[in-house]
């Protein structure tokens, strides 16, 4: 809804005294179907500062995520999945599906071949991120002694990354005072889905 523009010919005094009138509104566009429902445009999990942006707004079912995969751009719909096994909901892209893994871990996982996948974990208020990086290295070094920064956008986060042969395993620390997260990214050389991963893992959101 908005106002209408006052007629240029209403002197300055009139104007001043007929706002407070109430003037004519109107609506410029169909009534939304959905219209208690809101599209969660920021990532908390992800923000670069730190701070999480919370809303009690509802989110949309689904929405369009872009990426990039072997350098070609993407577009395709994801859709908002609530984990069953840890307090939070994100948008997973069609072709993966997000499954409990154990307790404290979630994965999303590629339909078509299961060891293209990203592990979820929500990490405790009280993380200690020196150490956290260390257990990080202590696990990618058993499969390489050759940690990498893989240099991906993951605003408020450190990254780790190994190669195994054709494998590649990602880790990213998302440094987040309110909602701290490891993911750990299992992506291949000519499957690299790490931005589809990003992604999906920056519409996450804790409940």
């Amino acid at each position: 809804m908005i106002n209408w523009k006052i007629h240029a010919g209403y002197i300055t005094l009139a104007c001043l005294l007929l706002t407070g009138c109430g003037s004519a509104t109107e609506n410029k566009g169909p009534i939304q179907e959905n219209s208690g429902e809101e599209n969660n445009e920021t990532h908390p999990a992800l923000q670069e500062n730190g701070d999480p942006v919370k809303t009690n707004k509802v989110r949309l079912m689904e929405k369009n995520l872009k990426y990039t995969s072997n350098g070609r751009a993407i577009e395709k719909t994801a859709f908002l999945k609530r984990s069953d096994n840890q307090p939070f909901s994100l948008y997973v892209l069609q072709q993966f599906k997000l499954n409990a893994e154990e307790p404290g871990k979630d994965v999303v996982v590629l339909n078509e071949d299961d060891s293209i996948f990203m592990r979820i974990e929500l990490l405790t208020g009280d993380v200690d991120w020196d150490e956290a990086e260390k257990n990080v290295k202590t696990q990618l070094k058993r499969l390489s002694e050759t940690i990498t920064d893989p240099r991906l956008d993951v605003g408020n986060g450190t990254g780790f990354e190994v190669k195994d042969g054709d494998e590649v395993i990602t880790s990213i620390l998302i440094k987040n005072e309110k909602e701290p997260l490891r993911l750990t990214i299992f992506t291949k050389k000519d499957k690299d889905y790490r931005d589809a991963f990003l992604e999906m893992a920056q519409t996450l959101s804790k409940e």
